[in-house]
């Protein structure tokens, strides 16, 4: 053991390996002025030209090896996404916020515990960016509304609410699929690890709140919403009623099929994109049927001629009707006019979070890197020390510490869930069949549970929800400091981490008996 600790401090002693690794960490946005698609771009790009990386780390970052297909993550990930977006442009997710509510009456307290039930239940279903993207402006016009000025208490609820619920199925968040695909866990087994922890987690995390915000100002004993929006009916928000039914019974049917197959190691990429494509098609067949385009053909023509005749090339002299009828084709091709009479299906695929694709396939690629220079295997080095002389409660504290600093610094928590499962997967293959299963188990669904929560810890910029979250509340006048989001998180981040990692440790001496 010692000569190949030895041999691996030897590898990663030359340049390479340390400009290897000095690169992934700059990917983080912390140092580099540029967004989250370009900064791994170039960090490969600058990899590939200095040798550090070569064709064959490159093909298995993108295509991947063993359990982890990269490609099939994000094709599941998109997919999904559709699905979800879709139903929030049907207007689902703001009929049944009203439905809540209306529900929660004029006790401040009550409702904000029912909204605090309602993200985290909507979480659990569609995941975190759906909450956030929907969620977050309808919190926002809900307290303008109440009179609640700071709205400091319900959106930091709404926030962690979201990345606490989407750690329980492993279709809610990308890093529950890196980590699924890696360790080959079932979507049944996954959820039956994660459901308790993530449940301990919601009942400590709530009085929390309650103590940090006990202001009147920020969740008032009572609230009176004056004027028409006191009287607004949920059923008024739903844009496409039939669409959210149809919906709805898509995604879970989808969500069903997906758990019922997991076992069998069907590519889940079959089992998702097929529903995305039908519900694309049915916004398409929507919009056909509702819309009408607001660029209408004879204003374009006046258009078309006005130009000619500016330009001086043939003014007074009609174009051949060939080439009236390419005109008239290409018209109808630009955004403007796809957009007008298709506006459901425009307006979901152009909230496809498609920029994580290349930022996630990237990221494999630059973990492939430091695989191949000996970082993944120097680090594998000392978990497995740190696993060895701790045991099982120490593997789930490691983790649970290690993996919510990783979100903040390695790129996200995207990044660090990848790197870390890269880590644990090198350990758990050096140790063959003498690991102790409590303590694999353990440090897998720890990082599950971090790679969730870590998003509400020190930095924004510690999950891509976290710069959607602080951009909508931007958008709407709400300024969110660096300062005031780690102040306010922290203590949510450590009672949340607390609670679960308590029930994850007692579930590893339940399960694994022996």
């Amino acid at each position: 053991m010692e000569s190949s600790s030895s041999n691996v401090t030897t590898g990663v002693s030359n340049w390479s390996s340390i400009f290897t690794l000095v690169v992934f960490v700059l990917t983080s946005e912390n140092h580099l002025p540029l967004d989250f698609t370009t900064v791994p771009l170039f960090a490969v790009l600058l990899l590939l030209a200095t040798k550090c990386i070569d064709g064959h780390d490159l093909r298995v970052g993108l295509f991947g090896e063993g359990g982890v297909k990269p490609l099939s993550i994000m094709a599941l990930f998109i997919s999904l996404a559709y699905l979800t977006i879709s139903l929030d442009a049907a207007g689902l997710f703001r009929f049944l916020a009203f439905w809540v509510a209306n529900r929660g009456g004029s006790s401040g307290k009550r409702l904000h515990l029912y909204f605090w039930i309602f993200f985290l239940l909507l979480a659990v279903a569609v995941g975190n960016d759906p909450v956030v993207l929907s969620g977050t402006p309808f919190l926002v016009y809900f307290t303008r509304i109440a009179g609640i000025q700071p709205p400091t208490a319900w959106t930091y609820m709404q926030f962690c609410a979201a990345n606490m619920g989407s750690a329980v199925l492993v279709s809610s968040n990308l890093t529950n699929l890196v980590l699924a695909g890696a360790f080959t866990i079932s979507f049944p087994t996954f959820t039956a690890f994660m459901a308790l922890p993530v449940l301990a987690a919601a009942i400590a995390t709530y009085p929390v709140f309650l103590l940090m915000f006990r202001g009147r100002d920020y969740v008032p004993r009572s609230i009176d919403v004056q004027g028409e929006e006191s009287t607004i009916e949920p059923s008024s928000v739903l844009v496409d009623k039939r669409g959210a039914i149809f919906g709805s019974v898509l995604l879970t049917i989808t969500l069903g099929v997906l758990v019922g197959t997991s076992i069998l190691k069907v590519p889940v990429w079959q089992i998702t994109v097929p529903p995305a494509c039908i519900m694309l098609v049915r916004d398409i067949i929507y919009d056909w049927n509702t819309s009408r385009p607001t660029t209408q053909p004879d204003s374009i023509e006046m258009e078309r001629t006005t130009v000619t005749s500016q330009m001086g090339a043939t003014e007074g002299v009609p174009p051949p009707p060939a080439v009236q009828n390419a005109q008239g084709f290409w018209q109808h091709l630009t955004p403007s006019y796809i957009g007008s009479r298709f506006p459901t299906a425009t307006t979901v695929l152009k909230r496809l979070p498609i920029a994580l694709v290349p930022f996630a396939l990237l990221t494999f690629v630059l973990v492939q890197g430091l695989t191949s220079k000996g970082w993944v295997e120097l680090f594998a080095n000392g978990w497995a020390w740190w696993a060895r002389n701790t045991g099982v409660v120490g593997v789930t504290a490691g983790m649970g510490i290690v993996a919510c600093i990783l979100c903040n610094i390695c790129g996200t928590n995207i990044g660090a869930t990848i790197f870390a499962a890269r880590v644990l997967e090198v350990w758990i293959a050096r140790m063959g069949d003498s690991i102790d299963p409590r303590q694999r188990d353990a440090a897998i669904y720890t990082l599950a549970i971090a790679s969730n929560y870590g998003a509400f810890t020190f930095t924004v910029c510690a999950s891509l929800a976290g710069l959607l979250w602080r951009s909508i509340l931007k958008q709407k006048g709400i300024h969110v400091s660096q300062w005031q989001f780690c102040k306010l998180n922290v203590p949510l981040a450590v009672v949340s981490m607390v609670a679960s990692c308590a029930v994850l440790v007692g579930e590893m001496y339940v399960v694994h008996k022996n």
